[in-house]
């Protein structure tokens, strides 16, 4: 009898792991935050409500100055004046928390990246990197 049940519980396991996959919806909101090392991407199932996001720092909750841009999926976007650490918190404005983990991109993935960056980000980031530069040098 052992040898027989074996068999047929590994058949009725694999028939049970055997599913249809559900469909996803589409992304109705993306928030991308730009650090000086990688991004970080919020992919949301709706369109948050209005309202001031807060990002994780040293323990306190930071206001982040997200600027929405029309679209479908509507895609929101700043830029934070520090590297990356592995994951980041969001809070968005009704108080619920959202982790991101964070996966650092390649030298060629940044140069893309720095291609296709508005003109006021590239000078955001440019002025974060030389106010890093020279606090770094001060010490």
């Amino acid at each position: 009898m052992h040898r027989l049940s074996l068999p047929l519980l590994l058949l009725v396991s694999l028939l049970a792991g055997c599913r249809r996959p559900v469909p996803q919806p589409a992304p109705q909101a993306r928030i991308l935050i730009r650090f000086l090392d990688q991004d970080a991407v919020l992919t949301l199932p709706a369109v948050p409500p209005e309202g001031p996001w807060h990002l994780m720092n040293a323990g306190r909750w930071d206001p982040l100055d997200l600027r929405w841009k029309p679209g479908n999926p509507r895609i929101g976007a700043t830029v934070v004046g520090r590297t990356a650490p592995d994951w980041v918190l969001l809070e968005d404005p009704s108080g619920e928390s959202h982790r991101i983990i964070m996966r650092g991109p390649g030298p060629e993935a940044l140069r893309e990246r720095n291609a296709r960056l508005d003109p006021d980000d590239v000078e955001a980031l440019s002025l974060l990197g030389i106010l890093w530069a020279l606090t770094w040098s001060r010490h």
